[in-house]
């Protein structure tokens, strides 16, 4: 079931008695899991009664033992169930090995004044198992994936219009840029944009560019445009900025050739003809980075790319090897006409 339609059953106090929060936006997740306290609590009564067990940490049997056992106040019980990995096909080292049978059983049977929720923050389960299976069948899958950019526009401008304000199209755009369209991350900035203009209302892009501060991965886009460009001087002007913040240049190097790299990978792709949706899924990376790599590639030649690319990896080198001084050899690459 879509979270929406849930959120909504949740504030008719239609509970289930068990709940699957299937997918990694934290954001959709503390959404479900607020909504649920706060239709269950009453004047903080129920307090005692909301329960978190880390399956990193707890047997699942001492779960299901929990969930056996009646509230002390108020009406439900609320159990969540963090980092359930015995619902995916990973195996890491010194994990508890749990005994789903106990598990099973309750799933088939379970406590009408017990609410528990299991959250599961993955890619995908592994549906080769019994408990997958069984917990698909008797569960409310609830899904908290992450949005795609046409999901998550819509959303977050909705979302700022109910909260009474107003964001103009290029704020809105640095918005987006220096949060990776991550929700969680668009989220909490909003919360301090909100702050800032509470007299207002509205939010421009000065007041992102304000109160948003650049990555080092954003630095550096702007760094490999400026130098793809042959903008020597804006270029030289960033890193010395970077090296002023304390940023090392060996890091620097080794965030613009990943930059590069991935450029290098976009760019192959694209001319044997891959849609971004079809490069997104090869890459396996974020599909915001992936459509900023597109269009930042576009204009760009495999040899462009490729001869930065080689000369990135002989800078590495002869720094590593103590031939040339970092900071040296690196102004003459940003220096260099292409």
């Amino acid at each position: 079931m879509s979270l929406q339609k849930e959120l909504a059953e949740l504030r008719k106090k239609n509970f289930k008695p068990i709940y699957t929060l299937f997918g990694t936006e934290r954001h959709l997740i503390n959404m479900f899991k607020n909504t649920l306290k706060q239709e269950i609590s009453v004047d903080g009564e129920d307090e005692f009664n909301f329960i978190t067990f880390d399956m990193g940490e707890v047997e699942v049997s001492q779960v299901i033992h929990e969930a056996e056992t009646v509230p002390f106040f108020g009406d439900y019980k609320v159990i969540f169930v963090e980092n359930p990995y015995f619902l995916t096909g990973e195996r890491r080292k010194n994990d508890l090995e749990h005994d789903v049978s106990s598990l099973n059983s309750y799933l088939e049977n379970p406590l009408e004044t017990t609410i528990l929720v299991f959250i599961a923050s993955y890619e995908k389960m592994d549906e080769r198992k019994k408990i997958v299976k069984l917990l698909k069948k008797e569960s409310c899958l609830v899904d908290v994936k992450q949005m795609s950019e046409k999901e998550l526009t819509p959303y977050l401008k909705q979302y700022i219009e109910n909260e009474g304000y107003q964001i103009d199209k290029l704020a809105f755009e640095q918005l987006t840029y220096l949060t990776d369209m991550d929700l969680s991350r668009m989220m909490n900035e909003l919360d301090k944009l909100f702050l800032y203009r509470l007299d207002t209302k509205i939010i421009k892009r000065t007041d992102v560019e304000a109160l948003i501060p650049k990555s080092l991965e954003h630095n550096i886009f702007d760094l490999s445009q400026y130098v793809l460009s042959n903008q020597m001087m804006q270029s030289l002007s960033l890193y010395h900025d970077l090296i002023h913040d304390g940023e090392e240049t060996i890091k620097v190097i080794a965030v613009l050739l990943g930059q590069v790299r991935l450029l290098l990978q976009v760019k192959l792709l694209l001319d044997m003809n891959y849609q971004q949706s079809n490069i997104t899924d090869t890459l396996k990376i974020h599909p915001y980075r992936v459509k900023l790599a597109v269009n930042q590639s576009k204009n760009l030649t495999l040899g462009t790319l490729g001869e930065m690319f080689n000369e990135l990896i002989d800078i590495d080198y002869q720094i590593k090897t103590g031939q040339m001084d970092k900071e040296l050899i690196f102004e003459m690459f940003l220096l260099k006409k292409r």
